[in-house]
């Protein structure tokens, strides 16, 4: 090892003796480290002798300053040299003890994806697992244990996982009110936190959804859709006949069968992120149901096909929107 630190001062390492050296470096613990780095300081050999004298000299005059002279005397001006060599010369096993805790702080921290009001964003996952998130969501993983016994996430918003498949590694997913288990499939999962219900659409495979509240777990096979109730903790699974428009997200727009209004403005509310106010009663949740698609990178497209079709009239006050009978 000793003559690849050599080869390394002196820039001379090749691709593969410099993975080899960074190898060695990240297998030894933190107190190996230390020692090595203690050892190089004493025992550099650096040669000193075009070291400025002046800028010796000033190194010592802020040594003494801020270390008692009647008990280190001894300090003369060579040591002062192998002083300032340490410092001003990085040696390799400063640098490599530098990086290495750099790379363990940030591979031990979370790492997160979010996104904002009509923002999108895709996120490929060390084992392969793609996810394309919709606005204003949220997904963390933390890189030191994802992908060792299990590939787990903690999840917000609404996204579309493309699973990776792996028997051995099952993909987790816990969000409010819910977890689910997959070992490799295709579903969009709906989850935002100021919703009253979370929903998963399985387009392809077969996974495990659990309501934390309730203690209550369900199989789902292809085409299926489970919907979580969060006061309650009640799932329900229906099967729905155009499974692929739980995704029409991605595509741009929202996909409705006979869907209620306040349901529908949920939706608007997290792709927007905006606060929609209805502004009397007089629109009947039951019975006035809406079937067809609403763009959701125009809001003001998505709210005239709303007034359109239930002969509202919009106005705004300060951040809300306000849908009115005329």
């Amino acid at each position: 090892m000793n003559e690849l630190e050599q080869k390394y001062k002196t820039n001379n390492l090749t691709d593969e003796e410099l993975k080899t050296l960074r190898d060695y470096v990240n297998s030894m613990s933190d107190e190996q480290l230390a020692t090595r780095l203690f050892d190089e300081w004493l025992n550099n050999g650096t040669d000193l002798s075009f070291v400025d004298s002046k800028r010796l000299d000033k190194l010592k005059e802020e040594i003494d300053r801020s270390i008692d002279n009647s008990h280190y005397n001894f300090l003369n001006i060579k040591k002062i040299g192998q002083i300032a060599a340490a410092i001003l010369l990085p040696v390799f096993i400063i640098t490599t003890l530098f990086f290495y805790k750099e790379n363990h702080q940030l591979t031990s921290e979370e790492m997160v994806v979010t996104t904002g009001n009509n923002e999108r964003a895709n996120v490929n996952l060390p084992d392969g697992t793609n996810v394309t998130l919709n606005s204003n969501s949220r997904l963390a993983y933390a890189p030191m244990t994802y992908n060792k016994s299990t590939r787990q996430i903690v999840f917000e918003g609404e996204g579309y996982f493309q699973i990776r498949k792996d028997p051995d590694r099952p993909f987790l997913i816990e969000a409010k009110g819910l977890r689910v288990k997959d070992l490799g499939t295709v579903f969009d999962l709906r989850v935002y936190g100021n919703s009253n219900t979370a929903e998963l659409a399985l387009e392809r495979g077969c996974v495990q959804f659990t309501s934390i509240k309730a203690n209550q777990n369900v199989i789902l096979d292809l085409g299926d859709k489970a919907i979580l109730e969060q006061k309650t903790g009640k799932i329900t699974v229906i099967r729905a006949k155009d499974i692929e428009n739980a995704s029409a997200w991605k595509r741009g727009y929202l996909s409705f069968h006979a869907t209620a209004l306040c349901d529908i403005i949920s939706n608007l509310e997290a792709s927007y992120g905006v606060n929609i106010i209805i502004d009397n009663k007089t629109i009947n949740d039951s019975t006035d149901l809406f079937t067809g698609t609403i763009p959701i990178t125009n809001l003001n497209e998505a709210l005239f096909i709303l007034q359109k079709s239930y002969h509202l009239s919009c106005r705004q006050k300060q951040k809300d929107i306000i849908l009115y009978k005329p």
